[in-house]
């Protein structure tokens, strides 16, 4: 009997073990760090509460991070800007995003510079007397303390201003022990020292169940308003989930009374917060940082589908697969790949954009837009793809069969329906499909989106020749 005893010890250690390392966290799984509330919410009303809407549709827009990484200057952000208002704008995208580390003046994510940003022990900043990050004069020389004169200028131009943070309060603000404006309370009192970035050495947490947490952020988001900012991305809330700084950041934007676009990164952010994302902010990354390899655009479908079943029913909220490094990127950012043009195959880059389209993700742009090619500026700029993500609803991937994936959603008019069939295999393929599958009625006369050409009758079947890792995308209505 103990024999067998020691042999069924060792099965149930075994089985904890397994189910404990099971449970721990990895870089690959989603996880939530708290669902605490900040300060002064005694409930979760505000977290079953929807934020006012900021973005009725998908924003579309520019960022500056898959090309110049942490170092964009005023003048090249200014060039970007200036080819959004000449070639974008009439298209839809509106949006002019400064991504990470604008407050900096040394650090980069360039692999060959001594100052990059995983071996820089900590990052610098330049901030104000109660530790909030202000322009680098370096970078941005007009700023003298503020993006109003940027803000200005994009304004003017009939686009909106985005700026990139980092979750929670730098580091120089707690190690001098700042005030927290309009309070008697100091960094250290609200810093979380346990609560880090893992991968960007910038900031601590701000624990916003501490009085003078709330308010902190009250603080910055009120600068960031009176600079005329129209979008601000925050980095470092998803992966891990942190529920109370999300909650804490919607109440200071929501404060300041600007109408401003909150977007959440990176991903995965976890489903099982889906409503509180949902309720808090006004976009949501769903995935990690996606660049331009064919594996990781596979794996945006799973994501893309998952969280459309959720998001269909919830206006104004847009799960983001993050954004489309197309065209010249790499210049100074910080993957692998170098600088170059993007990798993906011409084929691709039509999945890539009907995905994120059909899909109503956010479609930004980051690149090098002055380097767009003709064909480049063609696939960001046919505005009957681009009305399938700005006037499509009850987006859902309908059919998933032998590699062959067919994406529906309703096109607005009585009856009419986009429907987008995508080959994730290595060959061409033909594909034929019933109408039936797809659930859609018979006798449709069908629209090729990407050819911008009418097609004809189809009568109960899609049948069409799609590229290997390519798409075909179509509306379908009734025959008249």
């Amino acid at each position: 009997m103990k024999k067998y005893s020691k042999y069924f010890l060792l099965i149930y250690v075994g089985c904890i073990a397994g189910i404990y390392a099971s449970a721990q966290p990895n870089w690959g799984m989603p996880r939530v760090a708290n669902t605490q509330t900040p300060y002064g919410e005694m409930t979760h009303r505000i977290n079953n509460t929807p934020k006012y809407i900021a973005a009725e549709k998908p924003p579309m827009g520019w960022n500056s991070w898959n090309n110049f990484g942490l170092q964009i200057t005023e003048d090249e952000f200014k060039k970007q800007v200036d080819y959004v208002a000449e070639k974008l704008k009439s298209s839809g995208y509106e949006y002019v995003v400064i991504d990470a580390s604008w407050y900096s003046p040394s650090v980069s994510a360039d692999r060959k510079s001594p100052f990059h940003h995983p071996s820089y022990a900590r990052h610098d900043a330049e901030l104000d007397m109660y530790g909030r990050f202000l322009p680098a004069k370096n970078k941005f020389p007009g700023a003298k303390g503020s993006f109003k004169y940027l803000a200005d200028y994009v304004h003017k131009k009939g686009l909106k201003l985005g700026i990139h943070i980092q979750r929670g309060i730098p580091w120089q603000a707690v190690e001098n022990d700042m005030p927290v404006l309009g309070t008697g309370f100091k960094a250290k009192d609200i810093a979380n020292p346990a609560d880090m970035c893992l991968w960007f050495n910038a900031t601590y947490g701000v624990d916003v169940s501490k009085p003078g947490g709330q308010e902190y952020y009250n603080s910055i988001f009120e600068l960031y308003a009176s600079w005329g900012v129209d979008f601000v991305k925050v980095d470092d809330l998803s992966m891990p989930y942190h529920a109370d700084e999300i909650t804490a950041i919607r109440k200071a934007i929501e404060k300041t009374g600007r109408k401003m676009v909150f977007s959440t990164s990176p991903g995965s952010t976890p489903l099982t917060a889906r409503m509180h994302i949902m309720n808090n902010a006004d976009m949501f990354r769903v995935s990690s940082d996606f660049w331009d390899t064919w594996p990781q655009l596979k794996k945006q479908f799973e994501y893309a589908r998952q969280w459309a079943i959720h998001s269909v029913h919830v206006p104004g909220r847009w799960p983001d697969l993050d954004m489309l490094p197309v065209g010249k990127i790499g210049t100074r950012s910080g993957d692998a790949g170098g600088e170059r043009q993007t990798r993906f195959t011409k084929d691709e880059q039509f999945t890539l954009y009907t995905l994120w389209a059909i899909s109503r993700s956010p479609l930004i742009i980051s690149n090098d837009l002055t380097q767009n090619d003709d064909f480049t500026l063609k696939l960001l700029t046919n505005k009957e793809v681009i009305a399938v993500n700005q006037a499509g609803s009850m987006q859902r991937e309908i059919y998933n069969k032998g590699g062959i994936i067919a994406w529906v959603s309703d096109a607005g008019d009585i009856g009419a329906k986009y429907v987008a069939v995508f080959n994730l295999n290595d060959n061409e393929e033909q594909v034929n499909i019933d109408f039936s599958d797809l659930k859609l009625s018979s006798g449709l006369k069908a629209r090729d989106l990407w050819k911008q050409k009418d097609i004809g009758l189809m009568k109960d079947k899609l049948v069409s020749k799609v590229a290997a890792h390519g798409v075909v995308l179509y509306k379908l209505e009734n025959y008249n």
